[in-house]
């Protein structure tokens, strides 16, 4: 399991066998998103995960024609979900 995920889970209290439901309320999880990327900076800290479907993951990346989701919107869900602002 790749560390971000664990930081993920360790932080909400998910095991090995829970399902992850998407932080934006499109079913289930199948991604820990860094909304920052790596290979921008990004770290594996809390306030730069979010738990994303396939099609919400994808439209994060600029993958979708129908959908875009930003960063911006991103850090604010985040924001709101830990009640601090996000990296």
């Amino acid at each position: 399991m790749k560390k971000h995920v664990k930081v993920y889970m360790k932080h909400f209290g998910y095991g090995e066998q829970d399902i992850i439901m998407d932080e934006l309320g499109d079913g289930v999880a199948v991604d820990i998103h860094h909304i920052v990327l790596k290979s921008q900076g990004g770290k594996d800290e809390i306030g730069n995960l979010i738990a994303l479907s396939r099609r919400n993951h994808d439209a994060a990346h600029l993958k979708l024609p129908d959908k875009v989701i930003t960063r911006d919107y991103l850090l604010g869900v985040v924001e709101a979900r830990d009640g601090e602002k996000a990296t």
